[in-house]
């Protein structure tokens, strides 16, 4: 298949969300590196009340950019190429970056710590990017995650789901003291733990979002008893299942704000659960799991054509996260746009979108020069072959 059929293949609606979600991650960035935003427990200005809300609303990005692969990874067919191929990508911008940089005199590789060494030269092994190495990891995972999905019926998937889910989430989200072996949904469990999810709603739907397949055909067969057809039918339910998640999106980012205001008021009062109000924007936290899903199926009901623009730069979005979570980067681009310039100005909100846009952009432009440079050897070494 050539690679503009592969473009066009993809469903864009999905597409979209990995852009969007990606703009919600650097909007992540922004407000922790760039602005380093003031916990709630010490400023409750209107400022930074707007810029925590916008946080919990952005909270949910990481989880549905996994749902995704997990959602069509299921019934894809996996491949130790794509594996090797995700390494090499992670390496290439691992290494490239620091010594571009070392060039130009901004960074100096021989001067580094040896645990940062060890990140920029052995980047999935030493956490360089923990999402990548997560990521990479899950993929190694997947078949097996694959066929257990395959396999279990509703009710035994079901269970594991809950089981997991209640271990790694329920938990954590109700205990305000800290658990040891709590990664905060920064690892390849709680991606796993997501790609059964995904799974699950590919295969069943979710409750209270979707509606069951039973009830769409018997409710498919009335219609067409009466005349009205199922197409008609299938696009007004696919219209109501993207208006609830829609709706849970929004109700539990803001729930998510709120149980974090709270919290934040009990600590200036008490001096106690600091700990816990960081935890509700944790990515396994079940305010932001649940938001998760219902930005996902808000995505997922889009009636959205195939466009072949949307398709490619969503693949960038990957080298986008790379490029400005670089460890050479991932601090230095907030100082280049000037972030700490304009910490509490009226104007600030109009200037992180700015700056989404600008890393965003400059993210996709290297992209796009590395995949064409990865093409070119690769098509090069099957001719040799």
């Amino acid at each position: 298949m050539s690679e503009n059929k592969k473009v066009q293949s993809r469903q864009s609606n999905i597409e979209l969300l990995r852009i969007v979600s990606m703009c919600m991650i650097i909007a992540m960035h922004y407000m922790t590196k760039g602005m380093e935003l003031p916990k709630l427990s010490e400023d409750v200005s209107l400022h930074n009340i707007i810029f925590r809300l916008i946080f919990a609303f952005c909270a949910s990005s990481v989880n549905a950019y996994v749902l995704i692969s997990g959602y069509f990874a299921v019934d894809s067919k996996w491949h130790i190429g794509r594996v090797i191929y995700l390494w090499i990508e992670v390496l290439f911008y691992s290494i490239l970056i620091p010594v571009i940089l070392n060039i130009a005199g901004v960074a100096d590789i021989g001067s580094m710590e040896l645990s940062l060494k060890q990140q920029i030269f052995l980047p999935v092994s030493y956490e360089h990017y923990w999402f990548a190495t997560a990521y990479v990891m899950l993929y190694l995972f997947s078949p097996v995650l694959s066929s257990a999905i395959r396999n279990l019926d509703k009710r035994q998937l079901g269970t594991v789901i809950a089981a997991l889910v209640t271990v790694f989430c329920g938990f954590k989200s109700v205990n305000p003291y800290l658990i040891p072996w709590d990664k905060y949904g920064d690892d390849v469990i709680w991606f796993m733990i997501l790609y059964l999810i995904a799974g699950y709603m590919r295969k069943y739907g979710m409750p209270f979002i979707t509606v069951s397949r039973d009830v769409g055909r018997e409710t498919c067969n009335a219609d067409s008893i009466a005349g009205t057809g199922c197409v008609d039918t299938l696009d007004r339910d696919m219209t109501g299942q993207g208006r609830r998640g829609l709706c849970v999106y929004i109700i539990f980012s803001i729930l998510t704000f709120l149980i974090a205001y709270t919290v934040s008021y009990i600590v200036r009062a008490t001096g106690k659960l600091e700990y816990y109000m960081d935890m509700t924007l944790c990515y396994n936290y079940i305010t932001v799991l649940i938001a998760s899903i219902g930005l996902f199926y808000a995505f997922n009901s889009m009636n959205i054509r195939s466009n072949k623009y949307i398709n490619r730069l969503a693949g960038y979005t990957f080298g986008v996260y790379l490029l400005h979570e670089n460890i050479t980067l991932r601090t230095l681009w907030p100082k280049l746009l000037g972030i700490d310039r304009v910490n509490g100005q009226w104007y600030q909100l109009l200037h992180m979108i700015v700056c989404i846009v600008i890393v965003l952009t400059v993210g996709m432009i290297f992209d796009a020069v590395r995949t064409g440079l990865f093409g070119l050897i690769l098509s090069k070494s099957k001719k040799e072959t």
